[in-house]
């Protein structure tokens, strides 16, 4: 059954990828066509581990490949590893007092967890949270070490305190792990509410992010609190205490836990979609730019997927987002393809896991075809297939090279434009910006059905969509064939703006939102004029420690920034290559 559902998806692909003939011109109908099949429920919203991922891969490079445009990397295809889930390994186990647990039922290793194991006696520390700020006070360590213990602690906050700001933004989990390894903790057992009143857990959370602790943690069931508590107090009785006294709790006790944990990441290889078309010109031959679309989507959503529907199981389609922009790259690669009458090269890109932190963008940047010192320039297509009756379309990055204003004032016309200078944006070309490379990019806009399953073919405007291939082509066109390189220049910053309430100080840094780096973090970006750039960090430094503490992923940085205000002054350890440096930063 399974072989015949493949094999019939196939066919699917290889016969809509046929149904409309191939036309050098820009067509309301191929336009259509693409986004209806990227965009259809047998693509099953086109998620990076899906099958839909490759059946729509495998569609754009046969649509690039008709263009007759020049495959490159592997015929086209840019392999890009990442890590979309994680399974249990053979090693699990949890024991205490004679009692074996049962994985699934009575605990969970978390994903970020050590493979390893530990044995040692147990310490309770409330709920594993140190605070000290001018309006609370809360140390559920007291000073004690957890040297060589499993420490149990509660998720969650103290009820009294449910509503402090400054409680509540110390409450994640990996804030809490980072603390007991602070105190000296050897395991961690976290008490949660993911186990229901069968025993069933629920499934874990997964952020993107595969960056281990040093030490086994695990999540475990109130039922399994209490057994390996063994009578002498119950999890309830530490509940009421912290309740009655409004304090915090530490108890160190002489019972026995051993454990390990094993978690191994999923790791899907997927791939960016790459074609160029030759530049004419023997002079401008070396230099290129690049017009791009990410391709990937939300799958069937759920919990973390991104969905603004999460409790909703369903094919998110993607018809706007982001098959609309594939769907116009597809013709402007025809197009020019067809005409042969670039100066420059031109890249043709279909991003791959644009949904998971620019991961397909970043892979490209990182191992370019090309030295990036010869791209001209990065034009991005997300989301451009909802044009409304005001004709409104938002082009981005206008300011980061001198004469692109100039350029679309005299190009691109029919629109309300909206324009925004600044380079940065949450899509593929913030990785092109990131490298001093100018970029232009064009949206629609978001609208109700974003991220939703409602998003879907019917709702695109496709002669709104024309529109904006054919005006967008001209500006492409006049940047391919100008005799001077574009004037790069910067235009806000290279990161955007946080909208987190828990941060109260910044670096002024692009961090590795991917965990590339599994002991630090790497630094993608540095602003100028803010504290990092002040202080003389660097683009490619791997932040290691904060104040002496360490610092293994950006879950650990903002866990260590949240504790400072603007005015302080910090040390930050880097290694830089090989060399290891400690610098001063003043918040």
């Amino acid at each position: 059954m399974k072989i015949f559902v493949k094999l019939s998806l196939c066919a699917f692909v290889l016969f809509s990828a046929c149904t409309v003939q191939y036309q050098p011109k820009i067509t309301d109908k191929e336009l259509a066509s693409s986004i209806k099949i990227l965009s259809s429920e047998e693509f099953q919203g086109r998620k990076p581990g899906l099958p839909g991922d490759s059946l729509a891969a495998h569609f754009i490079a046969e649509k690039f490949r008709k263009s007759g445009i020049k495959m490159l990397y592997n015929k086209g295809y840019q392999p890009v590893k990442l890590i979309t889930g994680f399974k249990f390994g053979k090693e699990n186990h949890l024991t205490s007092a004679q009692r074996t647990f049962d994985l699934g039922a009575d605990y969970e290793p978390l994903f970020f967890s050590a493979n390893k194991s530990f044995a040692g006696k147990l310490a309770v520390a409330g709920y594993g949270m140190t605070i000290a700020t001018d309006s609370l006070k809360w140390d559920d360590y007291q000073n004690f070490q957890a040297e060589n213990s499993w420490v149990l602690i509660i998720d969650g906050v103290p009820d009294h305190l449910a509503q402090n700001k400054e409680m509540k933004k110390q409450s994640d989990l990996r804030t809490k792990v980072l603390n007991a390894i602070d105190h000296h903790a050897g395991g961690i057992l976290i008490v949660t509410p993911d186990f229901n009143t069968n025993g069933a857990a629920k499934a874990a959370m997964f952020d993107k992010n595969s960056a281990p602790y040093s030490v086994p943690v695990m999540k475990i069931s109130q039922k399994t609190a209490d057994l390996i508590l063994d009578k002498q107090f119950s999890f309830t009785e530490i509940e009421n205490r912290i309740k009655k006294d409004q304090k915090p709790y530490f108890k160190q006790t002489d019972i026995a836990v051993q454990g390990e944990a094993s978690v191994l990441p999923k790791i899907t290889v997927t791939q960016n979609i790459v074609g160029m078309v030759p530049g004419r010109d023997p002079k401008l031959a070396e230099e290129f730019i690049v017009v791009g679309a990410h391709y990937d989507h939300l799958g069937y959503g759920g919990a973390g997927s991104g969905s603004r529907m999460p409790d909703t199981v369903a094919v998110h389609h993607g018809a706007d987002d982001n098959a609309s922009g594939v769907a116009a790259v597809i013709e402007l690669a025809q197009k020019f393809s067809h005409e042969k009458n670039n100066k420059r090269p031109i890249l043709f890109v279909a991003f791959t896991a644009e949904e998971f932190g620019l991961i397909g963008s970043k892979a490209f940047v990182k191992e370019p075809p090309f030295s990036l010192k010869k791209a001209d320039a990065m034009f991005n297509f997300d989301m451009v297939g909802r044009l409304d009756s005001a004709k409104d379309l938002t082009i981005g990055g206008v300011g980061t090279a001198l004469e692109t204003n100039t350029l679309v004032d005299s190009l691109v016309h029919g629109f309300n434009l909206k324009i925004s200078k600044e380079g940065y944006g949450p899509s593929d070309h913030a990785s092109f910006y990131g490298e001093n490379i100018p970029v232009i990019y064009f949206t629609t806009g978001v609208h109700d059905q974003y991220h939703t399953p409602k998003d879907t073919y019917d709702r695109i405007n496709i002669t709104g969509e024309k529109m904006i291939t054919e005006s967008t082509y001209l500006l492409i066109k006049e940047v391919a064939n100008r005799s001077k390189r574009l004037t790069y220049q910067e235009s806000g910053p290279k990161v955007g703006i946080s909208t987190r309430t828990d941060l109260k100080v910044s670096l002024g840094i692009i961090p590795d939102f991917a965990g590339t780096e599994k002991d630090g973090m790497r630094i993608d970006g540095v602003t100028p004029g803010r504290p990092a750039s002040k202080a003389g960090l660097l683009k490619g430094d791997i932040i290691i420690a904060i104040d002496g503490k360490k610092v293994g992923s950006i879950y650990d940085y903002m866990a260590r920034m949240k504790a400072y205000s603007p005015g302080q002054i910090i040390s930050v350890d880097i290694m830089r290559g090989t060399e290891k440096k400690v610098f001063l930063v003043t918040l």
